[in-house]
């Protein structure tokens, strides 16, 4: 390694001199007051215009250097222009470096602005201070990436890479400290550096240090620049996450220094798993290196002790302070603050009883053999001995586990902005009216709740208020929540013996498929209400689930909804459509189970799919309908409606249209419907549904219970419903293709047949 660099004298430039620089440069005067600096001279220069950072640099530097340094600068600051580095001035001439001579030397000139406040305090960094440098570092190396230029390629003293290359340095270490520092040189050159070229690279910093980090003094935890990038290099990422990490460890824990930098990094700029677990190996290696550049330097330039050995004690106290753990538990650390840690696998019985002395027995598990998962990606989940299985059940990743847009604006506005809807925040307002916009007119005022049952109680409390009435007519074997008000709406959960004397039902499902359904439900929403009638209720709302999903999986048919619509407002009661399963175009571009009748509701509730997994549910109504329920009751919810969530709505209605998911949800959906029908199996008694909404009837729940416990063992959910919990339930993530069709058919067939054989052995 060329160390001319190193060994060369600083420039012989003082203050004045450095003034007369600028001026004849850059066209700019002001006062020169001199900065640290390891082997250029650093001036502060404080001008009319502004204060400026002038940097002469060291004769022995690669010619290219300093002009890919400040390209490197541009480049990130047209990636991000809010990024807190130094914007770069120009020449007079409108060069990039200027430059200058004396003794026979010339040495290249960088003016870049000056960023005001001081350095990162030496003592024990806050949590707060920590996760502002991790999110800083990210956000450069972010605006870094695709920047080359053939001033980065050279063989340079602080690259951790080369860190081997040191080991002769060792003689001049305090003989007590030689062995420590030995060890980890040997552990890196064997266990880290033939890792490192599979490691994802890019431009890099190279010296996230605390004296090149800026913090208002007023504002101490917040880092308001990055400066200095005299020591950019191309390599591997995450080295600038672990050199500024190192700098953290001083007079710290390391697991939590490290985890609280490097999980505030992975939220902006999200790692790889192995980036992550050499972390805590590549900070103890920049730690190994800076004591040994300091030791070695400290014998061959006296002239700058001060500046070289200002940091040699606290960077000691932070190797020997890391050294004790072992790197696999401060990697585990990071991965747990990173929010990807898996818990210890323990045997599956033992899971599942701590599981129920936890959160209760009331919280039943979906399959016999419970599923024990890890990880989803699409329609495909993945469980504790990595397999993976195909998710034909859930509706809550509406457009498919993990999609990476979702994903991406929750990280980004949850790194902005969270808070409730007291506060004005344009992006929920945007959300509502875009939400608004996909129903029919008058239905344009949202009130954000945070789940399905929550809209549901909401709705009830809205119609009471506006119908003056209490009670609620609801279908047979309906669901709609959990909450003390729709647990009574929901007899698929309690039974029909549970009502209140408030509620009383239709048998929706029955009538449905005739022709004269419409008269039928009319006849019994009648009877319904001189029932509630007789019990002292006067009326306050129908509801009904837009496939009639607890019923048996039944799409609307025609007339039925107009029927009971004109039925129930006749008697002053309001309309309510439960979208939370059927809504979000899994029943195809109708959007809503209701649109397919041409109705209007009085008010819409929605849930499970708002969010593709972040909790959401909101009511949609219309103005005069909220404006009477606002002066006559109160309504607030702490997190709903936060800007968050209005981010995780946005996204899931851009996918929705941007990859035509209902569109495709009637394509799929159909093929699926009519290859299980071919089948052929005299069990199967019917296959309906609508869009990725797909029941199949099987003649009794012996069948049925089986089926989903043998598509289970076989890597494919589903579930079953029906108040003889006799149909089959597939209602994938709206991501479902013609190949996962193949596949779920495939099994279908199979557990189908293997219940046939059972059946005729027996």
């Amino acid at each position: 390694m060329d160390l001319s660099l190193f060994v060369s004298p600083r420039p012989d430039v003082d203050a004045d001199t450095a003034g007369r620089i600028a001026t004849d440069l850059y066209g700019i005067s002001g006062q020169a007051t001199e900065l640290g600096g390891e082997r250029d001279r650093n001036f502060r220069i404080a001008a009319p215009e502004g204060s400026f950072a002038l940097k002469i640099c060291n004769a022995a530097d690669n010619a290219e250097a300093p002009t890919a340094q400040l390209l490197a600068m541009e480049h990130a600051l047209r990636r991000d222009p809010t990024l807190p580095i130094p914007a770069v001035r120009r020449t007079i001439d409108g060069a990039l470096t200027g430059s200058f001579s004396r003794a026979g030397a010339t040495h290249q000139v960088q003016l870049v602005a000056f960023i005001d406040g001081v350095p990162v305090p030496r003592e024990a960094p806050t949590p707060e201070l920590r996760r502002s440098v991790g999110r800083v570092i990210a956000r450069l190396n972010r605006a870094l990436r695709g920047f080359r230029h053939p001033g980065l390629d050279r063989d340079f003293l602080w690259d951790v890479t080369l860190l081997p290359t040191l080991r002769d340095k060792l003689e001049h270490v305090e003989p007590d400290r030689r062995e420590l520092i030995a060890r980890q040189l040997d552990g890196f050159e064997i266990e880290v550096l033939p890792r490192l070229g599979h490691l994802p690279h890019q431009t890099i910093h190279g010296d996230v240090h605390g004296a090149n980090l800026v913090v208002d003094p007023r504002e101490p935890d917040r880092i308001v620049g990055l400066v200095d990038f005299g020591d950019i290099s191309y390599g591997p990422r995450v080295l600038d996450l672990a050199i500024a990490a190192a700098y953290q460890l001083i007079g710290s824990d390391p697991k939590a220094a490290l985890a609280q930098v490097a999980s505030a990094y992975h939220l902006v700029d999200a790692l790889d798993d192995e980036e992550l677990e050499l972390v805590p190996q590549l900070a103890a290696a920049r730690l190994v290196q800076s004591y040994l550049i300091s030791a070695w330097r400290a014998t061959v330039d006296h002239s700058n002790l001060d500046y070289i050995l200002a940091d040699q004690a606290d960077v000691w106290e932070a190797l020997a302070g890391i050294t004790p753990h072992p790197s696999g538990a401060l990697y585990a650390a990071i991965r747990r603050a990173c929010g990807f840690a898996r818990a210890p696998a323990t045997p599956t019985p033992d899971a599942v009883a701590a599981r129920e002395a936890t959160l209760g027995p009331a919280l039943s598990l979906s399959y016999d053999e419970p599923v024990r998962l890890v990880a989803g990606e699409g329609v495909w989940l993945e469980d504790t001995d990595g397999n993976r299985l195909l998710d034909a059940y859930n509706n809550v990743p509406h457009v498919g586990h993990g999609h990476p847009q979702v994903v991406g604006a929750i990280a980004a506005q949850l790194r902005r902005l969270t808070t409730n809807t007291r506060y004005l925040v344009d992006e929920v307002t945007e959300y509502a009216r875009r939400l608004a916009a996909s129903m029919p007119k008058p239905l344009s005022v949202v009130m954000f709740v945070n789940s399905g049952s929550e809209a549901n109680d909401l709705a009830y409390q809205i119609s009471r208020v506006v119908s003056g009435g209490r009670g609620v007519v609801i279908t047979e074997h309906a669901y709609h929540g959990m909450t003390a008000a729709t647990a009574t709406l929901s007899p698929e959960e309690l039974g029909k013996e549970r009502l209140a004397d408030w509620v009383t039902y239709v048998r929706g499902a029955d009538t449905l498929g005739r022709p004269e359904a419409g008269d039928l439900v009319s006849g019994e929403l009648t009877a319904a209400f001189a029932e509630l009638d007789a019990r002292g209720h006067s009326p306050a709302m129908i509801i009904f689930d837009g496939m009639f999903s607890s019923d048996g999986i039944f799409p609307v048919p025609a007339g039925y909804l107009r029927a009971a619509y004109a039925t129930a407002r006749a008697a002053g009661a309001l309309c309510v459509a439960d979208e939370v399963q059927s809504g979000f175009g899994r029943i195809g571009p109708a959007f809503w189970g209701f649109a397919t009748d041409g109705v209007v509701p009085d008010i819409v509730t929605l849930g499970k799919p708002m969010g593709n997994g972040h909790p959401m549910g909101a009511v949609v109504t219309t103005p005069a309908i909220a404006a009477e329920f606002a002066a006559n009751w109160h309504f607030f919810s702490t997190f709903a409606g936060s800007p968050v969530a209005a981010a995780a709505g946005m996204a899931v209605l851009d996918v929705l249209e941007t990859e035509a998911l209902p569109e495709r949800a009637v394509e799929v959906g159909s093929l699926l419907r009519s290859r299980i029908s071919a089948l052929g199996y005299g069990r199967v008694k019917a296959v309906r549904g609508a869009g990725l909404f797909t029941g199949v009837e099987l003649e009794g729940a012996t069948v049925a219970g089986f089926v989903v416990q043998e598509l289970r063992r076989r890597g494919i959910l589903i579930g079953r419903t029906g108040p003889g919990l006799n149909v089959l339930k597939i209602r994938p993530p709206m991501v479902f293709a013609p190949w996962h069709v193949d596949l779920l058919v495939e099994q279908l067939d199979s557990a189908l047949a293997l219940y046939e054989d059972l059946s005729n052995r027996s």
